[in-house]
């Protein structure tokens, strides 16, 4: 009997601590799971399932080694304490440089758009300036934005206005001369420009409007197609004809600059000795060489030059100084012959 009264106290006894340990378990299990907190950090845009032991925000912040700049935004306070199923959010600061004519400026910031960053940089932007990249772009960490400030201006001015000649072929007229029968008038008008400035610098001109103040006036010419002359010797072809001012030189020291002792006396800038029916020109309007037919003067060859003698200019030669005198100056008509060049 006695045998089996302390088996009966072991049994007790064992199960006793069973009950106590299974008690010690569920303390233990209700205390962690009141203890515990689940939580989710999203960490500019990426989620952090967290689970901690933690009381305050700063502190599981600590605990996974998460740093928060000081232009970084949270959703609640470090201080806030933890609770099971909470959500906390980290918007992290980009750094935008932000360029206009007058300044360059860096900022931090937590928006998401060019637009909103220029918006708390209070760059005021205006209806022509230009934004690059452009409003809606979203903004990147290290982002440069150019601010290019468009300024247009308008300006008018007063721009003539071309006129235009009707020509009209003249059988009668020498080829190469013509008569203005009616002489046009330039008109005007005002042309409306827009200049555009980028930071200050122009960059494009446009026309926007014209109005016209006073319409041209077209003239009219008579252009002569004829290319024969009657002379006292007969027809003769020419190519064209020049109206020219003709003076008169004869081989006097006065006209030439030499004496007779002079070996040069005499003698045409093309070597040929001087003699009627010579005469000088510029080369630039009538070659050397070049048969002519000079208007109350008759048949002529281009073979001299002359310092004063420039342009539509013409030196005829006479023999007799008195001749000469008498010649003047006068305008003539200068027919180029349709004859192969003297050669010399």
């Amino acid at each position: 009997m006695k045998i089996s009264i302390k088996s009966d106290k072991s049994l007790r006894y064992v199960k006793l601590a069973a009950v106590i340990m299974v008690c010690l378990i569920l303390t233990t299990s209700l205390v962690y799971g009141w203890m515990k907190k689940d939580i989710v950090i999203s960490d500019a845009g990426k989620e952090i399932a967290i689970s901690t032991f933690k009381n305050t925000v700063k502190d599981v912040l600590n605990e996974k080694a998460i740093d928060i700049g000081p232009f970084d935004k949270m959703s609640i306070s470090m201080t806030e304490k933890l609770e099971d199923g909470l959500s906390i959010s980290i918007q992290r600061a980009k750094k935008v440089n932000i360029k206009t004519k007058d300044s360059s400026i860096f900022i931090y910031t937590t928006t998401d758009t060019v637009e909103n960053v220029l918006k708390e940089a209070e760059i005021l932007i205006g209806s022509k300036d230009r934004v690059e990249p452009t409003m809606s772009a979203i903004l990147q960490d290290d982002m440069q934005v150019n601010v290019v400030r468009v300024e247009e201006k308008l300006s008018s001015q007063k721009v003539p206005m071309e006129f235009t000649n009707e020509v009209k072929k003249i059988e009668s007229l020498a080829k190469g001369l013509v008569n203005v029968v009616k002489k046009g008038q330039p008109g005007e008008k005002e042309v409306t420009i827009k200049t555009v400035y980028e930071d200050g610098k122009e960059v494009s001109k446009q026309i926007v409007s014209e109005k016209v103040i006073q319409q041209p006036v077209n003239g009219l010419i008579e252009e002569g197609v004829k290319t024969t002359l009657i002379t006292s010797r007969g027809q003769v072809s020419f190519t064209r004809a020049i109206k020219m001012s003709a003076t008169a030189y004869d081989a006097t020291f006065e006209s030439c600059g030499k004496y007779p002792d002079d070996p040069h006396y005499g003698i045409t800038y093309s070597g040929l000795k001087v003699r009627p029916g010579i005469v000088a020109v510029d080369p630039r309007v009538i070659p050397l060489g070049t048969w002519l037919y000079v208007e109350g003067y008759g048949e002529a060859l281009a073979a001299d030059i002359g310092g004063a003698i420039k342009g539509n200019k013409i030196d005829l030669y006479y023999e007799s100084p008195s001749d000469v005198k008498k010649f003047g100056r006068r305008p003539v008509k200068v027919y180029i012959l349709d004859k192969p060049k003297y050669k010399f």
